[in-house]
């Protein structure tokens, strides 16, 4: 039996992220807080932007970009814990990002006003903003191909019509960078959406939805919208970031109330859970049982070997 070394506490956490090469971990909460995962030591911590709320690594790992629930944004030194620039956008207001362009030189990010924005990396300018009117831009996902390429995937929450008229379905739009106006296409429009997740080769999309006063978990096939799978849960924990893909594409992890599930792919079906005290965030080191587990209450690095857990 091969031993586990015991959970690292990371302490109140809204977001996790490992670094492109695993060799880092980014944890935010009040502050920013940047650990070596191997020697399980904290490299330094930095408050550079009041009410943080999400982050995302460059693709080459040496930036972090912040963004807080104003909207403000900026960029870091990952390595040296050093603000870079701040982009003095305090007014653009809550919404969801930030998300790197492949070659690292921009950063795109969504407003519950519905904007659509691209910036320069470097300065903050806006190069590029299409709004959508009467949509909330909830979250936004990078897709890796299986062909090397990598695109963008919006969710877009569709406001409550007046009484008498339709609804019209919330849905996903999948862009090519670099975005241009009119250039994302629909991937699925479904009533409900809750949440999504683009699987790591970028061949299947996971969502997280609720109809008739229940919720499911449904798969579905990026390429044409058709719905491969779909299983009722039970109701979750509410938050925006509820679901996260295994590395290798054959599990998939949601935050519940209380507690982490996971579920095979193929099929769906419940693999393992594991009770936490307000959990609202996870990501995987690629190639390890490693996973960062972030809470309200007090995050954790600890070992999960899902598999193993039901064989």
């Amino acid at each position: 039996m091969t031993a586990t070394r015991k959970p690292l506490k990371l302490g109140c956490s809204y977001g996790v992220r490992f670094s492109p090469d695993g060799a880092h971990l980014a944890v935010l909460g009040r502050d920013l807080v940047l650990w070596d995962v191997a020697a399980r030591q904290k490299l330094w911590r930095g408050k550079f932007i009041a009410h943080m709320s999400g982050m995302a690594f460059s693709p080459d790992g040496g930036r972090l970009a912040i963004k807080s629930t104003t909207g403000q944004m900026a960029v870091v030194d990952a390595e040296a814990g050093q603000l870079l620039v701040n982009f003095q956008n305090k007014k653009d207001g809550e919404g969801c990002g930030p998300a790197w362009s492949p070659c690292g030189r921009y950063l795109a990010d969504g407003g519950w006003d519905g904007r659509l924005r691209v910036r320069d990396a470097q300065t903050g300018e806006v190069l590029f903003m299409q709004e959508h009117p009467g949509q909330m831009l909830r979250a936004m996902h990078t897709i890796d191909a299986i062909d090397g390429g990598r695109r963008l995937l919006v969710q877009h929450g569709v406001k409550s019509v007046d009484e008498g008229q339709v609804q019209p379905p919330d849905y996903c739009s999948v862009w090519d960078w670099p975005l241009q106006a009119g250039g994302g296409t629909v991937a699925l429009s479904l009533p409900g959406m809750m949440s999504c997740a683009p699987s790591p080769d970028g061949e299947f999309l996971a969502v997280l939805h609720h109809t008739g006063g229940a919720q499911y978990l449904s798969m579905y096939a990026l390429a044409d919208g058709s719905c491969l799978a779909r299983v009722p849960v039970e109701a979750g924990g509410g938050t925006g970031d509820a679901l996260h893909w295994l590395p290798d594409g054959s599990a998939l992890g949601r935050i519940g109330k209380g507690k982490l599930l996971f579920y095979c792919w193929p099929g769906l079906d419940v693999l393992t859970q594991h009770a936490l005290m307000y959990p609202c965030a996870l990501d995987f080191l690629p190639g390890s049982p490693l996973a960062a587990i972030g809470s309200w209450e007090s995050g954790m690095l600890m070992e999960l070997n899902i598999h193993e857990e039901t064989a």
